[in-house]
């Protein structure tokens, strides 16, 4: 009778073999059904990317687009309007204007029926000023503009009252061809859509509080008491609102001009090198899977406060338009994607020892090519966004706040898709919740300044080394208290150098009575 022990003996005995032949075919077998399925995963991944049911951007032109402002030289304050698709704005563009008061239309959204002849009741303090109705009652835009006209308004401005979307307007359009004979024979002022964010802003523009802090009661229900509506044409930044959460992202057209957009493609075509996800925590990127860029050829222009007079006006004009400081803005980050280049779903986001990138900014400088649009597939409908030169991707990377660091928000994740025909050129800048240390914005663009603003790689590889050393917080730490005691001391030496040269320089020459005094001296 075998024993216990003699049963496992036979039984490692038989299982070894078998052991030994699955080990053979795992490490035969295996490593090729995983190197050919990584294709597969690859073009799946690509596929699903590109069959998403996307909804498409940009859909306003510069022909839609408006500004209502108000207030003085020193503090002008600004709503983006979308212009209707009727109206004498159609035919005069960028030359219509109204100078007038804002006046609430009574009933505010123009539902009249039976009512004098779709006049409102407050016609005669509407006579000659802007009209402000709302879109609640469901009216048409051009049935609200007829009214309008009755009323004697000089232009019309309509609300959207959408509260799941306060920040969305669109061009009013033409609903039939009823609705298309009546604009053309009746309508001859400009009517204007303002987000139901911009109407709260509108009537809380004039809003006073008395000494305890407590609001007054409003005159003409806070708005201002002189507005200007004009169209922007193709010269003045607009924005068009995408999706308002998770992510938030929208569109600011016009943010560069042509000639500013050749200019960033000048000063980059010779410098840019071909990247394929590297780290690079200095300029504003972190590392990306291998295979995440294909054909992209990047280059970092240092400029930080030896910007000369076209680059200050860029950044004065990017402060304005988005609120947010200059001092926080980075220096442009220039991309050039060839024929087949693109980059796969990624984020924007660094160690938080580096700072928190809240904004970037992603702007096209040219739109001669074809493909390369920017895809936001999280987004709820998912986003494609078709280039158009001059024109700013803005997302907010960050959303609230977590144990006293910026929350981010992975909803913003984004792609390039592949470029089918042509060579794209794209510029980012981001904006951080603090300003940029005083190395970035001093002493690394005066390095940078003999090489076109490309940074030296000697520098690079010292902030790399660093961080290969200390970590990234200490790292970090390290280099920039370096970039202000190198040059410190570098400064120092000079001026001690200069200084003993002017004192050899101010040293009196000896006298032929003072040689002699030393001959005699030396003879005793």
């Amino acid at each position: 009778r075998r024993s216990k022990s003699g049963n496992r003996i036979l039984a490692r005995i038989k299982i070894r073999p078998m052991m030994m032949i699955g080990r053979i075919i795992y490490s035969t077998f295996f490593p090729c059904i995983y190197l050919w399925t990584i294709p597969v995963c690859v073009s799946g991944s690509k596929t699903r990317l590109d069959r998403l049911n996307y909804k498409e951007f940009p859909t306003r032109t510069p022909e839609s687009a408006a500004v209502i402002e108000w207030g003085h030289s020193a503090i002008i304050s600004a709503l983006d309007a979308s212009v209707a698709q009727f109206g004498p704005q159609t035919s005069l563009g960028a030359y219509f204007e109204v100078e007038a008061a804002p006046v609430l239309a009574d009933p505010i959204d123009g539902n009249i029926p039976g009512e004098g002849g779709g006049v409102l009741r407050n016609a005669d303090e509407v006579e000659g000023n802007l009209v402000v109705m709302t879109n609640s009652a469901g009216l048409s835009g051009v049935q609200m503009a007829l009214i309008a006209k009755n009323s004697g308004a000089a232009a019309l401005m309509i609300v959207n009252t959408d509260n799941e979307n306060p920040d969305f307007i669109y061009s009013l359009p033409v609903e039939n061809e009823e609705e298309k004979r009546l604009a053309a024979e009746h309508i001859d002022i400009p009517v204007v859509m303002i987000s139901l964010s911009s109407g709260n802003v509108l009537t809380s523009a004039n809003v006073e509080v008395d000494e305890n802090d407590n609001p007054k009661t409003p005159k003409n229900h806070g708005m201002p008491e002189q507005v200007r509506l004009y169209a922007t044409g193709r010269d003045r930044p607009f924005f068009e609102d995408l999706s308002n959460e998770s992510p938030i992202v929208y569109l600011i057209h016009n943010l560069l001009t042509e000639e500013e957009c050749q200019s960033l493609i000048a000063s980059a075509e010779q410098k840019v090198e071909p990247y394929e996800g590297e780290m690079n925590l200095l300029e504003g990127t972190d590392k990306l899977p291998k295979g995440t860029v294909k054909g992209v050829e990047r280059t970092y222009l240092w400029k930080g406060m030896l910007k000369g007079p076209d680059a200050k006006d860029i950044d004065e004009r990017m402060e304005q338009v988005t609120g947010f400081p200059r001092e926080n803005f980075s220096d442009f980050q220039v991309n050039k994607v060839g024929k087949g280049g693109s980059i796969a779903p990624h984020f924007d986001r660094l160690p938080k020892e580096y700072g928190s990138q809240m904004v970037s900014m992603h702007i096209f400088l040219n739109d001669d090519y074809e493909g390369g649009e920017v895809v936001f597939h999280k987004a709820n409908p998912p986003i494609k966004i078709k280039p158009r030169r001059g024109m700013a991707i803005v997302t907010h990377n960050d959303h609230g706040w977590d144990h006293g660091f910026p929350k981010f928000d992975p909803s913003t994740g984004h792609a390039e898709l592949s470029v089918s025909e042509g060579t794209k050129w794209t510029a980012k800048k981001w904006i951080y919740t603090d300003p940029m240390p005083l190395g970035e914005r001093v002493v690394l663009p005066i390095v940078a300044l003999p090489f076109g603003g490309k940074l030296p790689s000697f520098v690079r590889a010292f902030h790399d080394m660093l961080l290969e050393r200390f970590g990234e917080g200490a790292g970090k730490t390290f280099f920039n208290k370096s970039c202000v005691m190198i040059p410190g001391l570098a400064f120092v030496g000079v001026a001690m150098i200069i200084e003993s040269m002017m004192k050899k320089d101010k040293k009196p020459k000896e006298t032929k009575k003072d040689k002699k005094k030393k001959r005699k001296k030396k003879d005793n």
